[in-house]
C-alpha cells in the first residue's frame, strides 16, 4: 500500500524542512510496510483507499452502505458464480451503494441481456472490427457513432487488446478477463476519470419518470435513469426505459437484501476480498482493547494484556465472531494444535482440509510448526477469502513479516498489536509462505452453508 501523508507534510516540505519531515516519517513509519493513523483521521482512511472501515463513521461500512471514497484500485479477478454475480461484487466492492449498483446493473441488462462481455448489437459480434459503425458492443453496447469509426466501440475493443484480452469471443479462457476489463474501463478507462458513480451513488432509489429524456437533467429521477443519462444514453423509448428500471428493482430484491450472505458489509459467499480483508486487519489492530478487554470480551479477557505471543488471539477472534455457537468453542491450545483441536472438538461445524487443499471454504484455521508434538508452540491463522482461481486470503495476529511467494502483503500495528494479512496464489504457495514453519493442519467450515452463515456473522461484525 503506498502510503499518503496528510497535507501539513507538504506545507512543510514546501517550506524547505527536509530534515523534520524525515524525522517524522520516520517516527511516525518506522517500517514501509506498516500504517499506524489516529484512530480517527479522516485524511488517513480517505487517501488511502481503505474503503470498508472507517472508525470516524458509526458504521465500518460506509463506503458501501453510503457511497464513500470510489477511487480504490479495481480488483484483479472477479468473484461470483456467474457473470451476473460478479458484476454485483465488482460495484458493491469499489464503493456502490446497493441501490447503484442495481441501476448500472439494470442498464446492463437491457444492453447485454446475459452479461456476455462479448454480446453485439441485435444478438452478433459482428466482425469484432473496431471501427464498425453503429453497432453496438459489449456489456453496454459501445458504439461508434457521428461518422466517428474511433469511437466508444473503437475505445473499448482497443483497451481489451492493450490489457492483454484476445477477442476471440469462442475461447473460454478470455471471457472472465474481457468481462473484468470492460468494467474496469467503464469504471475509468474511457474517460481517464469517474465520470458517473458519484451521480448515481446520490440517487436513494431506483424508481424514477422512465418518460423523461436523457437529454435533461435527471438527479433525483433514480440510479437506473441517472445511469442511463450519464453511461447509456439509448434511445429506448418509455417502456424500454421502464425495463431497465424495472430489472434493476430485481437486483436490489435479489442482491442487496443480504442474498448470498452477503450482509450489510458486502461479504460475498467467497469471503473477504482484499480490501475487505486490509479493512478487517485494520479493525482488529485498532478496537484490540475493545475486542478482547472488558465484558463480553473474546475469551473472557484472556488476550487482554498481551503485546507479544498472541497468534491464537487471531484464531479465537474468527472462531467467536463466525461460530454458529460462540459460547461452545474450545479452549485455544499452542498454535501447531489448534486446527486440529477444531476438528476433533468442533466437528459439528469443522472439518480438516485435504490434503490438495480441494474443500478449503472461507473462514478456515490453520496450524503450522515443525511437527504435530503437543505442547509446541508453533503458529496459527485464519483463512477468510478463497477466489475461484485458487487464491486464499490469509489474515493472522502476531506476524510482522510478508509472506513468502504472496502476491499481496498488509500489515498493520497499532500499540504494537500486530496484525498482517498475506493473499496467496495457490495453496500450495500458502504452505510455504512463513518461513521457520511447516504446515500442519487446517480447520475448515464442513460444508459451503455453514460457510455462508459464518460469512453473515463477519458482516455483522465489520458492519459493527
Amino acid at each position: 500500500m503506498k502510503l499518503h501523508l496528510p497535507q501539513k507534510a507538504t506545507l512543510l516540505r514546501k517550506t524547505g524542512i527536509f530534515l523534520s519531515i524525515a524525522m517524522l516519517v520516520v517516527a511516525l513509519f518506522p517500517t514501509p510496510s506498516h500504517a499506524q493513523a489516529p484512530s480517527c483521521d479522516v485524511e488517513f482512511y480517505s487517501m488511502n483507499d481503505i474503503t470498508f472501515y472507517n472508525p470516524c463513521s458509526s458504521s465500518s461500512c460506509s463506503a458501501v452502505n453510503a457511497g464513500g471514497a470510489l477511487t480504490s484500485p479495481g480488483p484483479s479477478s472477479l468473484i461470483g458464480k456467474d457473470n451476473e454475480e460478479k458484476i454485483w461484487n465488482y460495484f458493491i466492492a469499489r464503493g456502490l451503494t446497493p441501490v447503484a449498483a442495481a441501476g448500472a446493473m439494470g442498464n446492463m441488462k437491457q444492453e447485454s441481456s446475459l452479461f456476455d462481455p462479448w454480446a453485439g448489437e441485435h444478438g452478433s459480434t459482428g466482425s469484432l472490427d473496431k471501427s464498425r459503425m453503429l453497432t453496438g458492443f459489449g456489456l453496454i453496447q459501445w458504439t461508434n457513432t457521428d461518422g466517428n469509426p474511433q469511437g466508444r466501440r473503437y475505445g473499448v475493443m482497443s483497451y481489451l487488446e492493450s490489457n492483454g484480452v484476445a477477442l476471440t469471443p469462442s475461447d473460454p479462457s478470455q471471457t472472465d478477463k474481457a468481462l473484468l476489463y470492460e468494467l474496469n474501463y467503464l469504471w475509468d478507462g474511457e474517460y481517464k476519470s469517474l465520470t458517473w458513480q458519484e451521480q448515481v451513488n446520490a440517487e436513494q432509489k431506483i424508481e424514477g419518470d422512465a418518460s423523461k429524456s436523457y437529454s435533461e437533467d435527471n438527479t433525483g429521477n433514480g440510479s437506473a435513469m441517472v445511469f442511463h443519462k450519464l453511461v447509456e444514453r439509448s434511445g429506448d423509448g418509455t417502456a424500454g426505459k421502464q425495463e431497465r428500471i424495472d430489472s434493476a428493482k430485481e437486483f436490489l430484491d435479489k442482491y442487496g437484501n443480504g442474498d448470498m450472505a452477503r450482509g450489510s458489509c458486502g461479504v460475498s459467499a467467497g469471503g473477504l476480498s482484499w480490501e475487505q480483508a486490509v479493512a478487517a486487519a485494520k479493525k482488529l489492530s485498532d478496537n484490540w482493547d475493545t475486542i478482547y478487554c472488558g465484558a463480553g470480551s473474546i475469551k473472557g479477557g484472556f488476550y487482554c494484556g498481551w503485546t507479544e505471543g498472541y497468534c491464537t488471539a487471531g484464531a479465537a477472534w474468527l472462531m467467536v465472531t463466525t461460530s454458529p455457537n460462540p459460547g461452545g468453542t474450545p479452549g485455544i491450545p499452542n498454535g501447531v494444535d489448534v486446527a486440529n483441536r477444531l476438528t476433533s472438538q468442533n466437528s459439528d461445524v469443522y472439518t480438516s482440509v485435504n490434503p490438495d487443499g480441494s474443500n478449503i471454504q472461507p473462514f478456515s484455521i490453520w496450524s503450522l510448526g515443525s511437527g504435530g508434538a503437543e505442547g509446541q508452540p508453533g503458529h496459527t491463522g485464519t483463512i477468510v477469502g478463497v477466489g475461484e482461481d485458487g487464491s486464499i486470503i490469509s489474515l493472522e495476529t502476531n506476524w510482522s513479516g510478508a509472506g513468502k511467494g504472496a502476491t499481496n502483503n498488509y500489515l498493520v500495528s497499532t500499540n504494537g498489536h500486530k496484525v498482517a494479512v498475506h493473499q496467496y496464489p495457490s495453496f500450495e504457495a500458502f504452505k510455504s509462505g512463513h518461513n521457520g514453519y511447516v504446515y500442519n493442519s487446517m480447520a475448515t467450515p464442513k460444508d459451503a452453508s455453514t460457510a455462508t452463515e459464518m460469512s453473515k456473522k463477519f458482516a455483522e461484525w465489520l458492519g459493527q
